[in-house]
């Protein structure tokens, strides 16, 4: 097919297979002028020839004619809309969320570190002070106790080693002190001489308290399984003293529930408890009374083996227990080379920072919610002017003069639009003018 340059009247062959879609625009190489072919439906009678686009040398021009060429109205393939990669609604999007989200998330951050710092130290300091009043409590009662002890090995019914004189001391004793169940006393070859109670006398030369007095020990204590309670129990002993020689020892059973009732009542939430051990690592005190009964040592307890690592320095730590869960602990060293421990699981200790974590992401996810809808309605007050002033500059490099352009905004884009319109009619003019000079 042939087609002609309106400006300089080229002539030019065109394949019409090589056109895709309907229409092509072609550019003049004499005047560069934009010339706009309309693919004609083939028929079976003219089969297409191959393509070339050269100049026809001996073609001679046609007349020139005063008759206006049609007015195209439809799109060319390849123009009209086109897809943005990364358009102005992304951009304001990606602006609006980086300007919204990151005060919020340099902010939570901040926060994030000063509560978890608050709340380790808060927790640390509660641990402490609790570890500080219970060992004090489990010391003063200790300290009352030997005191007693020691005061009544002085007296010289005790002293005369005499049964029924020891027995009233022993009796008066118990009665002062009814949280000790049995107060008895035992000659050096280990067997009982008097005792508190009507049981009959008992053999104690296997006892380590016992063993401790006759090796030169001014105290010792021992917790065991009482022989008559039958029930776990710590065993004071101070020795019976006549001058500087040694001729008995004076012992106090009592029940571990007297000692250990503040240690085992204590709680904080549902996964903080404290424990009490003695020397050995075995178990005095603990909120179950089946590790207690069993006399369970800790000594292999993360808490316990770290602070006896550590030479039985109080300290706090991180551990995990045999399940694998994260607990934040402290232990302190007491007297008589007890130490008290208290534990919480970490996700209990900080599960108020959970919390306000949680409403965190909340918030964050809400605010990206509300900033891309405000980012897409926003974008859309932008985007839809553009595109049709894009449309109305499509439509008019393709010769199309006579768009209506309805841009009723009063801002940049509104004196984009007016622009457009000016442009509109002064390419309308120009084109009347040219065809009135031919």
């Amino acid at each position: 097919m042939q087609v002609t340059c309106d400006n300089c009247r080229k002539i030019y062959k065109v394949d019409e297979n090589q056109i895709k879609g309907e229409k092509a625009r072609l550019k003049c190489r004499a005047c560069e002028n934009i010339i706009i072919v309309t693919k004609p439906q083939p028929t079976p009678a003219q089969p297409l020839k191959p393509a070339t686009l050269k100049p026809a040398a001996d073609r001679v021009a046609p007349p020139k004619t005063t008759e206006k060429p049609p007015v195209q109205q439809d799109y060319i393939p390849g123009l009209g809309k086109r897809k943005v990669r990364f358009g102005i609604f992304w951009k304001i999007s990606f602006v609006m969320l980086i300007v919204s989200l990151l005060p919020l998330i340099i902010l939570w951050s901040i926060t994030y570190k000063e509560s978890a710092s608050r709340i380790r130290d808060d927790t640390e300091r509660l641990f402490t002070l609790t570890a500080q009043d219970l060992g004090n409590q489990v010391d003063n009662w200790i300290e009352k106790n030997v005191w007693a002890l020691q005061s009544a090995a002085e007296h010289p019914a005790i002293q005369s080693m005499n049964r029924q004189e020891q027995e009233r001391i022993l009796k008066d004793i118990h009665k002062k002190f009814p949280f000790t169940y049995l107060v008895f006393t035992v000659g050096l070859d280990g067997r009982n001489i008097a005792r508190s109670d009507d049981v009959p006398l008992k053999d104690y030369s296997d006892r380590r308290y016992y063993k401790d007095i006759i090796k030169g020990n001014k105290l010792s204590w021992q917790t065991l399984i009482g022989k008559t309670s039958k029930k776990p129990s710590l065993v004071l002993a101070v020795p019976i003293n006549r001058g500087s020689q040694l001729i008995g020892v004076l012992a106090a059973a009592m029940t571990i529930d007297e000692i250990s009732k503040n240690v085992a009542r204590w709680k904080k939430g549902k996964t903080g408890y404290a424990f009490l051990i003695d020397e050995k690592g075995k178990v005095v005190a603990h909120q179950a009374k089946q590790v207690v009964v069993k006399e369970r040592n800790l000594n292999r307890h993360p808490l316990i083996k770290s602070f006896k690592r550590g030479n039985w320095t109080t300290h706090t730590t991180h551990f995990n227990n045999n399940e694998g869960k994260a607990f934040y602990g402290h232990v302190r060293k007491i007297k008589r080379g007890w130490a008290i421990a208290l534990q919480q699981a970490d996700a209990e200790v900080f599960e108020p920072l959970k919390r306000v974590q949680d409403f965190a992401l909340i918030l964050l996810i809400a605010t990206i919610v509300i900033v891309s809808l405000i980012a897409w309605i926003s974008a859309r007050a932008i985007v839809t002017p553009i595109m049709k002033l894009t449309d109305v500059a499509e439509r008019m490099s393709l010769g199309d003069l006579n768009m209506q352009i309805n841009i009723p905004s009063k801002d940049e884009i509104g004196l984009l639009a007016e622009a457009i319109k000016r442009m509109q009619i002064s390419l309308r003019l120009a084109i009347e003018r040219l065809r009135r000079k031919r």
